[in-house]
């Protein structure tokens, strides 16, 4: 059995420097590899990706003994967006019915790229349900109400800042499998109870409750919200 089919490899972009780590199967990091900023300019983001991962790459992918395809990135620089949009909807006698939440929260998301168009959304989460002004579980079955208000967060990155680090990493056959906003891993883990990968890890197992997966491909038989709605089945 090929030890690191369950390794997961992380790259963390500090405001001063890159961190490279792997986490095995057992939620543990076994090997981290640690860049120190040459130019701390955001805007020399490529050309510092690019010289960590040409002196780099090579030396961590013989240390795994495996070629490294896909990446998880977690970035914290100064340059992201946190934002709140809630929508109303009257019930009336009506359930409200995953269908017709999905419909709202798609609604929603279209709402905001719509006039922000320069940030990618990394993180969706569902902030508040508003059943009769009193605060429920989105995942209340048989709600009928005469006021359903839900509000949605969304943590953002600029798109510009993704282009770099996909083009980046592409150049060694690399795929960014998922972006991750680092203050929002830490607003997961306020107690600081668990390393930061180990948070990143249950947002990759669809283990934060009230965030929204977010599908970028089309898939024959799920819905764009394919976590939320398969909950309810």
């Amino acid at each position: 059995m090929n030890e690191n089919l369950g390794n997961k490899y992380f790259i963390i972009f500090n405001k001063d420097e890159i961190i490279f780590n792997c986490l095995n199967d057992k939620n543990k990091i076994s090997f981290a590899k640690k860049y120190n900023l040459k130019d701390k300019n955001l805007n020399n983001l490529y050309s510092e990706l690019e010289n960590f991962l040409s002196d780099n790459l090579i030396q961590i992918e013989k240390k795994l003994d495996n070629y490294i395809q896909k990446i998880y990135f977690i970035v914290n620089t100064n340059d992201t967006l946190s934002a709140s949009l809630s929508i109303s909807y009257n019930l009336k006698t009506e359930t409200a019915t995953p269908n017709k939440i999905g419909d709202l929260l798609k609604d929603l998301k279209y709402q905001f790229t719509k006039y922000n168009d320069d940030y990618k959304i990394i993180h969706m989460t569902i902030s508040k349900s508003l059943v009769n002004k009193e605060n429920i579980s989105i995942f209340a079955k048989d709600m009928i109400s005469k006021n359903f208000i839900l509000e949605v967060k969304f943590e953002c990155l600029k798109k510009q800042i993704v282009n770099v680090i996909q083009k980046s990493l592409s150049k060694y056959q690399i795929s960014v499998e998922k972006f991750f906003v680092l203050d929002y891993l830490q607003e997961l883990n306020q107690n600081y109870s668990e390393n930061i990968l180990c948070t990143a890890n249950k947002v990759i197992n669809g283990q934060i409750d009230n965030e929204v997966l977010l599908i970028t491909k089309k898939l024959a038989k799920n819905s764009f919200f394919e976590r939320f709605f398969s909950y309810f089945k």
